[in-house]
C-alpha cells in the first residue's frame, strides 16, 4: 500500500514541508547538471500502483489526479514520458523497483522518517489521512486510541495504517488483513469487521464503486495526516530532480485571472472539497427558498447548500452566495464557466444546457389573482381572458406556454415587487408565482396576502441546483451524493437534515 503513515507527529511534516522548500532553493542556485543519458526525464518508469483517485486504469487508461499533475509537470519542463513508462503493479513490486531501478520513480508515495533516506522526493501531491470507516448501523463511538481495542480492523496487506494501530495499542490478533478491497467492504457489511483502516478520499470512491453509495461508510476516526510524493531513485540526477519540483512549485504558484492555480484545478478535478470551492453560487430573491435576511442569504435552498459545504469541508458559507435576477442568472450559466445556480425547476428545454444535481425540495406554481375581482377559471382556456405577470426567466413562463396561454397575454418583470406593484396597480389581473414565495413576498412589499387568493395551479415540482457544462462530472456526482444524503438520511430521531 502507498499510502503510509509513521508514528511521528504532524511536527514532523511541516519539518518536511521546510526541507522540501530549503532544497528547492537551494536547487535554484545551482548549475543545472547535465542529464545523463540514463536518468533523462524521457527515459524514467514510474510505478504506481491502483489507488483511485490518484492513480487508477479506465478502459485501458492509465487516470488520475497524479497522473494528470505528472502530465502538466512534464510538459511545463519540456519533457514527454512515454504512455509505457507509466505502469500500475502491486505495491510491493512498485517498491522494489523504484529502490532496485536507477531510473525509476514511485508515486503516489506517503513520505514517513523510514522512507526518506531512500529516495529523493517531489511534492506534495496532496494531503490524505488515514481514517476508520464503521457502517453506520454500528452506532460506533472512539474518542481515543484506547477505544480501538474491541474492534475487529480490516487492513490491507503492507499498508502502515497497520503500524499506526499497533502504536496505538491495537493487538495483532484484532488486525484483519485482506488484499480484496471489495471483500473488505463486504466484511464491513456483514458486520465480520467492525471497523476499517483506509486513506478518506480512495476508501469512499471504492465504498461508491461497491455499495452505489459514496457516503455508505461513516468516518468514526481519523488518523494522522501526512503529504504524498513522487519518490525519484537516489541516483536520479539533480538536475532531473529539480526539473520536477521547479516545475510543480510553478503550477502551484502561478494563478488565472481568477486567482486559481493550475495545481489547484487539477486537484479540484478529483477532490470534491477543492474542487466545489472554485465555483461560484448564484441564485435569486424567491422565499422562502433562497432570499437575503438582514444582508445574509437564507432559507431553505441555503440552508442546504451549506450543509453539503460542511459535510464535504469546502471552504464556503452562506454568505459566498450572491443574489441575481433570474434571467441573469441563467445568462451567467451561458457565458461564464464554473457557475452554479439554484432552485430550479428541470423542464425538457433546460435538461441538455445544464448538468443537475438533485431534487431537493418541492414548490408548488399557482395563479394569484385580487380577491375583489372574483377571478374564476374553469379551464385553460379562459387564462386568455387575461394578463398575467411573471418575473424574467422562470419556469412559470414556460408553465403557462405549455398550457395554450398566448404571448401577448404574458407581461414579465426582473423582480417579485414588480409584479406585486402591476398586481396593485391593475396592470396584470393575475400573478404566476410559487405559493409561498408570493405570500412572502407581498407581507415583505407591506401588501396584506389575505387580499389575494390562488385561483389556479400550474404545477408542483422539484427543484434543482444546476451547473455549468464544463464542472467536472465526478465534483457533481460527489455534491448530489451528499446532497442526498443531507435531504433523506435519517438521524436516530428518524428526521433527515
Amino acid at each position: 500500500m502507498v499510502f503510509a503513515y509513521g508514528p511521528k507527529s504532524r511536527i514532523f511534516l511541516s519539518l518536511c514541508a521546510g526541507i522540501l522548500l530549503i532544497s528547492l532553493t537551494g536547487f535554484a542556485d545551482m548549475q543545472s547538471e547535465p542529464l545523463t543519458s540514463n536518468d533523462s526525464p524521457d527515459n524514467l518508469v514510474f510505478y504506481t500502483e491502483p489507488l483511485p483517485p490518484y492513480n487508477y486504469e479506465e478502459n485501458g487508461m492509465i487516470k488520475g489526479l497524479s497522473i494528470d499533475l505528472l502530465t502538466a509537470i512534464t510538459q511545463k519542463s519540456g519533457y514527454v514520458v512515454p504512455a509505457d513508462h507509466i505502469q500500475i503493479v502491486l505495491w510491493e513490486t512498485a517498491l522494489e523497483n523504484a529502490l532496485t531501478q536507477n531510473n525509476s520513480v514511485v508515486f503516489s508515495t506517503g513520505r514517513i522518517p523510514e522512507r526518506e533516506e531512500l529516495f529523493q522526493w517531489v511534492g506534495p501531491i496532496s494531503i490524505e489521512r488515514d481514517v476508520l470507516f464503521a457502517h453506520p448501523k454500528a452506532n460506533l463511538s472512539i474518542e481515543k486510541p484506547a477505544d480501538l481495542k474491541e474492534f475487529r480492523i480490516g487492513v490491507t496487506p503492507g499498508h502502515a495504517g497497520t503500524e499506526m494501530l499497533l502504536n496505538a495499542g491495537v493487538n495483532k490478533e484484532q488486525i484483519v488483513t485482506e488484499a480484496n478491497i471489495s471483500e473488505l467492504i463486504r466484511m464491513l457489511e456483514s458486520g465480520e469487521i467492525d471497523l476499517w483502516c483506509y486513506p478518506e478520499l480512495t476508501g469512499r470512491y471504492y465504498a461508491e464503486q461497491v455499495t452505489g453509495n459514496y457516503y455508505a461508510f461513516n468516518v468514526v476516526y481519523p488518523l494522522e495526516e501526512m503529504g504524498i510524493y513522487y519518490a525519484f531513485h537516489r541516483d536520479v540526477s539533480i538536475a532531473t530532480v529539480h526539473a520536477f519540483l521547479q516545475a510543480l512549485d510553478e503550477l502551484k504558484t502561478e494563478t488565472d485571472e481568477t486567482g486559481v492555480s493550475e495545481y489547484e484545478r487539477i486537484l479540484g478535478r478529483y477532490n470534491p472539497a477543492t474542487g466545489l470551492s472554485h465555483l461560484t453560487y448564484l441564485t435569486e430573491e424567491w422565499a422562502p427558498y433562497n432570499y437575503e435576511k438582514d444582508g445574509v442569504p437564507t432559507g431553505i435552498s441555503i440552508d442546504i447548500l451549506e450543509k453539503v459545504f460542511e459535510s464535504l469541508h469546502v471552504n464556503k458559507t452562506r454568505e459566498d452566495v450572491h443574489f441575481v435576477p433570474l434571467s441573469e442568472g441563467f445568462r451567467k450559466m451561458q457565458t461564464e464557466n464554473g457557475t452554479v445556480l439554484f432552485s430550479i425547476v428541470r423542464s425538457p428545454e433546460r435538461e441538455a444546457l445544464y448538468q443537475w444535481a438533485g431534487p431537493f425540495t418541492k414548490g408548488r406554481f399557482v395563479l394569484y389573482a385580487p380577491s375583489s375581482k372574483n377571478i374564476t377559471l374553469s379551464s385553460t382556456e379562459d387564462l386568455n381572458n387575461y394578463t398575467i405577470g411573471t418575473v424574467q426567466g422562470t419556469i412559470e413562463n414556460t408553465l403557462l406556454t405549455n398550457i395554450g396561454v398566448l404571448s401577448d397575454h404574458i407581461t414579465s418583470g426582473l423582480h417579485p415587487h414588480d409584479l406585486i406593484r402591476m398586481l396593485e396597480e391593475g396592470t396584470v389581473d393575475i400573478w404566476a408565482t410559487g405559493d409561498s414565495t408570493g405570500r412572502y413576498e407581498m407581507v415583505k412589499t407591506g401588501i396584506n396576502p389575505d387580499k389575494y387568493e390562488i385561483v389556479y395551479t400550474l404545477q408542483e415540482d422539484d427543484f434543482y441546483f444546476i451547473f455549468t457544462r464544463d464542472v467536472p462530472e465526478s465534483l457533481i456526482q460527489s455534491f448530489n451524493q451528499t446532497l442526498m444524503m443531507v435531504v433523506n438520511e435519517k438521524e436516530k430521531a428518524g428526521v433527515s437534515t
